[in-house]
């Protein structure tokens, strides 16, 4: 799905970002076939301030990975230095600051939060995610992983006792509760190994942008954080560190 027009970038202000097509609200979702959501206001702010136009063509996370790789887009967000590294070996990919920090983890059932790992038999994730700490379990047949489209369906799986939790990302995790005014059955497990990590802005072809694109993360602060708050992020720092 292509978010603007059909027409590929032809000059050196007008440039096509690779987007997921996954509904993962707050961070990103389609809203009649536009992408939306924190990560559009982002950019569309960037290139605002920089005076660039994005066009913006919607995938799903493997397939819009291979474009990227293909040079069909000029920039992919969001992107990891930890994620696909398969696929990525051998590329030199640059990778802007972190425009927000991330946890992804497991959301359980209450009355499970808190019981040893080894009760975590089968879980639910998005497609083409990577659940890096939880590889060596899958890999000796102790942990079943059903990958699924959409965070809606990864969280049903665990309402209705289909998995023993579900790998996401928190602040998706709560919005959904949220918008869907459930509350009491499930939450995030913090006894359980979590990744705490950034979504970064990444280009092969263009490190000139990616460097005023870091030059923008420091000048639009303040301007990034009112938008946190306008999609109520609650977890842009790693609650663990707090504690101690």
């Amino acid at each position: 799905m292509n978010c603007s027009s059909q027409e590929p970038a032809r000059n050196s202000k007008l440039f096509v970002v690779g987007v997921t097509s996954f509904e993962y609200a707050p961070h990103y979702y389609m809203d009649g076939g536009r992408f939306s959501g924190f990560a559009r206001d982002v950019l569309d702010l960037f290139a605002k301030k920089y005076g660039y136009e994005f066009q913006y063509q919607a995938r799903p996370y493997v397939r819009m990975v291979k474009e990227f790789l293909t040079g069909e887009v000029d920039f992919q967000y969001p992107d990891n230095p930890d994620w696909l590294t398969a696929q990525k070996n051998g590329r030199t990919i640059f990778y802007s600051n972190g425009v927000i920090q991330y946890i992804d983890g497991i959301v359980r059932r209450n009355s499970d939060i808190g019981k040893p790992l080894s009760t975590l038999k089968r879980i639910a994730m998005p497609r083409g995610w990577t659940p890096t700490d939880y590889l060596p379990l899958v890999r000796r047949g102790e942990l079943i992983v059903d990958e699924v489209d959409q965070a809606a369906g990864v969280i049903e799986m665990l309402l209705h006792n289909r998995v023993d939790g579900s790998y996401l990302n928190i602040d998706v995790a709560n919005n959904y509760l949220e918008s869907h005014k459930i509350s009491g059955k499930i939450g995030f497990d913090y006894s359980l190994p979590y990744q705490f990590s950034q979504y970064s802005l990444s280009s092969i072809s263009h490190p000139e942008v990616i460097k005023e694109f870091n030059q923008f993360l420091i000048d639009s602060a303040q301007e990034i954080q009112q938008l946190k708050v306008k999609y109520k992020f609650r977890f842009d720092t790693d609650p663990m560190k707090k504690r101690k």
